[in-house]
């Protein structure tokens, strides 16, 4: 028996000793074919080092791919730093400008620059309205009224002052319609006449 189990077993044995045998070779093929892939990603991934490495040791004397992302990746953060400085100084000088406007709108708003004047004749004998009222105000209607008053033989000068359009003396007629002029910047010049 011991004869016919060997026989018995020895065909199963073979077959099995094949299908190992084809899978060991298929198994070879598979890891040759894997391992030709690897060494043509090798080959190229050694060509590709030696293309960024090469560079200034080539002969032309250029700088490499690396070098040149390093030199950038250098003189963008420096680029980076001097924006944020031009930033600071754009907004420090925007702040200073500013306050500087702010400074110049009180002054402007106290300078005398409502203007009116108003000419008339003083005196049915003398004409050609020689005679005059100036009103000099700043914006709040803060300033001066300046009259002259010319007759046959003199011209006599008043100055009043006057805030917020009201006079600190009694203001004449034509010293208050100079006033309200200026106010109401209702002037397309300087002259005004006075009303009949």
């Amino acid at each position: 028996m011991s004869c016919r189990g060997n026989r018995e077993r020895a065909p199963n044995l073979v077959a099995m000793s094949t299908y190992v045998a084809v899978f060991a070779m298929a198994l070879g093929y598979v890891a040759l074919v894997a391992a030709y892939c690897a060494l043509r990603t090798l080959a190229r991934l050694r060509r590709a080092t030696a293309v960024l490495a090469r560079g200034s040791r080539s002969p032309g004397g250029r700088e490499s791919l690396i070098e040149a992302t390093e030199r950038h990746a250098a003189q963008t953060a420096i680029l980076a730093e001097q924006m944020t400085e031009l930033r600071s100084y754009v907004d420090a000088t925007c702040a200073r400008t500013v306050a500087a406007v702010q400074d110049d709108r009180a002054e402007v708003s106290a300078a005398l620059r409502n203007v009116a004047l108003v000419r008339y004749d003083a005196f049915a004998d003398i004409s050609g309205r020689m005679s005059f009222s100036l009103a000099l105000l700043d914006e709040r209607g803060d300033g001066v009224t300046i009259s002259a008053i010319a007759g046959g033989t003199d011209t006599r000068v008043y100055a009043k002052g006057v805030a917020a359009g009201k006079g600190e003396h009694e203001l004449s007629p034509e010293e208050r319609q100079a006033v309200a002029a200026a106010l109401h910047k209702q002037r397309p010049g300087l002259l005004k006449r006075k009303a009949s």
